[in-house]
């Protein structure tokens, strides 16, 4: 009984796994990171743009997902957050096809020293988190 626990248990995470990272990227679900670092640089008046954690498959205390990319982005010329935030969230759709298929984007921007703003965009959903 334990072994074919196990093996059912094995089988689920090969399929999680075959899934998450050959079917979508076979499929084209998976959003191109080097495509939105591109926009990143061409819509944002920020000095440094930094490239974090990205992948697929990966599981966090909030959700599991297949397709996740991370940026953070300091000394940015922002009037009005919000809606500098949703120009860029409209430029990132238009630009990458597949943007809406992405798991979950994370934009880190730092406004000043010590003063961070978390942008999460979970899918096509886009979320000012802090």
């Amino acid at each position: 009984m334990k072994k074919k626990l196990f093996l059912l248990l094995l089988a689920i995470i090969a399929f999680i796994i075959v899934d998450t990272l050959v079917v979508d990227t076979i499929t084209g679900k998976n959003v191109d990171n080097a495509q939105i670092a591109m926009v990143l640089e061409d819509q944002c008046e920020c000095k440094v743009i930094e490239k974090g954690l990205n992948g697929n498959g990966v599981s966090f205390p909030d959700g599991v997902y297949g397709d996740y990319h991370n940026f953070y982005l300091s000394n940015c010329k922002i009037s009005n957050f919000e809606e500098y935030v949703a120009d860029l969230y409209k430029s990132l759709e238009y630009s990458i096809p597949n943007f809406k298929e992405a798991d979950l984007v994370k934009l880190s921007f730092e406004i000043a020293p010590n003063q961070n703003r978390i942008v999460s965009i979970r899918n096509s959903e886009l979320i000012i988190e802090k």
